[in-house]
């Protein structure tokens, strides 16, 4: 050994002192690695940087815990495939209520879509209604069909939950225009408990509710092993869960949905963060008006 330290014109000292960080190195190294493998096991589809966000692990930074992430396998698979799920009916009877609207509380603005999932060997379907402002999915169903009962029944666990039997126009209910919204099971049980009704004109302008379909499907349910119907309706409620109490969002401050909740019963309302919703500039984007959510 002394001969190929004189070689490297290298010490025993600090050959020594090489290995104990190399050593250390990789036991932290072996903790973040532990981290996204627990992480993945709860989130199955959420990508190195969002992860890093949530865990804000002490003594990595982000570009190099993104690095280790993918040096050890832990690059995501695109998965997505489209099937439409949408028959809208060309009905005036609803307008979107939402352009240039804020909100400060939950059981303000509430959205609802309809999105598939292909699963031993047949398409099924999941409806899930959230409500805007806290990000949290207060109600879903998932059948084998796209039947308005099914949707109903998302909506009557979304009212379960809130346990208010009238909302006195104070509360928005906001789609697209599928024939499960416009039907009149699902319309008069909005009606019976004073939610206004509001409805797409475009289907860009439902991103909130898109966005969450993506989540749900191509960060955990599609990334899950499923081998019966049972095992998939409890990966459903196990993601809906996951989403709710688990998931931090920067938008939220940081927060689950529940605890953001729990965290403005707190508040005032004056001093709560204020979400618009409006309509970006034509010129700006390729995708115009499409509606976007802002916290300020």
């Amino acid at each position: 050994m002394k001969a190929i330290y004189l070689l490297c014109d290298l010490s025993r000292q600090a050959h020594h002192q090489a290995m104990e960080r190399l050593i250390g190195q990789q036991e932290k190294e072996n903790i973040y690695l532990g981290l996204m493998v627990e992480t993945r096991d709860i989130h199955p589809g959420m990508g190195l940087r969002t992860m890093y966000e949530m865990l804000q692990p002490e003594g990595i930074g982000r570009d190099h815990f993104i690095a280790l992430g993918l040096r050890e396998g832990f690059r995501l698979k695109a998965l997505e495939n489209y099937v439409r799920t949408t028959y809208s009916i060309k009905s005036n009877r609803y307008r979107n209520l939402l352009e240039g609207k804020q909100f400060t509380d939950v059981n303000q603005l509430w959205s609802s879509d309809m999105t598939y999932l292909y699963c031993l060997d047949r398409f099924y379907y999941i409806v899930m209604i959230m409500d805007v402002y806290s990000r949290r999915i207060i109600g879903y169903t998932i059948a084998d069909n796209m039947r308005a009962e099914n949707a109903l029944a998302a909506l009557k666990m979304a009212l379960a939950l809130r346990g208010q039997s009238h909302y006195h126009s104070e509360l928005i209910h906001h789609s697209d225009r599928g024939s499960q919204y416009v039907s009149d099971i699902y319309t008069d049980t909005l009606c019976d408990h004073g939610i206004q009704i509001s409805m797409c004109d475009e289907v860009y302008e439902n991103t909130h509710i898109e966005r969450l379909n993506d989540t749900i499907k191509n960060q955990y349910l599609n990334r899950r092993n499923i081998t019966s119907e049972r095992q998939l309706k409890q990966e459903v409620t196990k993601t809906m869960e996951t989403y709710n109490t688990k998931r931090p969002h920067q938008s939220l401050q940081g927060m689950t949905p529940v605890s953001f909740e729990a965290y403005i019963k707190t508040m005032p309302i004056e001093v709560r963060l204020k979400m618009e919703i409006y309509t970006t500039n034509k010129v700006d984007l390729q995708d115009p008006n499409q509606l976007n959510l802002l916290f300020n």
